[in-house]
């Protein structure tokens, strides 16, 4: 895909003050107020947004070009995977709305080479109130996603 001959990640790229977010992805905070916070993410090949948990809001996921599978484990251990994209048909969701103190983490899928959207936390994010898994701990609190946690959390 192209924007006036120049590709679209390259665009996005130069589009925004990029950072590497502790969770694995490049991000870009574009709005914060008392009421909600809004940012813009970024997955590249081999990147992922690792089990992180945000205890004061909810956190909702937008997606605009790509594709991401999103996996929530609740507190109580129930696990959902959910295929963040625009192919409707194909069961894809371009919404999703995580509840506060629910673990999350995301990873691009496979063939598309990169994927972008926005989060939307309210009330505002503090990162006083995020959570970064750790790979031990959470395979101890959910033995049953050992595998899954092994492969998407930090040590």
């Amino acid at each position: 895909m192209t924007i006036h001959g120049t590709s679209m990640l390259a665009h996005l790229l130069n589009a925004y003050d990029w950072f590497d977010h502790p969770e694995g992805m490049k991000f870009v905070e574009t709005h914060q107020d008392a009421f909600r916070t809004v940012g813009h993410w970024l997955f590249l090949p081999g990147t992922i947004s690792a089990f992180h948990r945000v205890l004061n809001c909810e956190e909702i996921w937008a997606i605009h070009l790509g594709r991401l599978r999103l996996h929530l484990i609740e507190p109580d251990g129930q696990y959902r995977s959910v295929p963040l994209g625009l192919d409707l048909a194909a069961g894809e969701v371009p919404v999703v709305t995580v509840p506060k103190g629910h673990w999350q983490a995301a990873e691009l899928l496979e063939p598309v080479p990169f994927a972008f959207g926005a989060n939307v936390c309210a009330p505002g994010f503090r990162y006083s109130e995020f959570q970064l898994g750790k790979r031990g701990e959470l395979s101890a609190l959910f033995p049953a996603h050992a595998d899954l946690i092994g492969r998407l959390a930090h040590e």
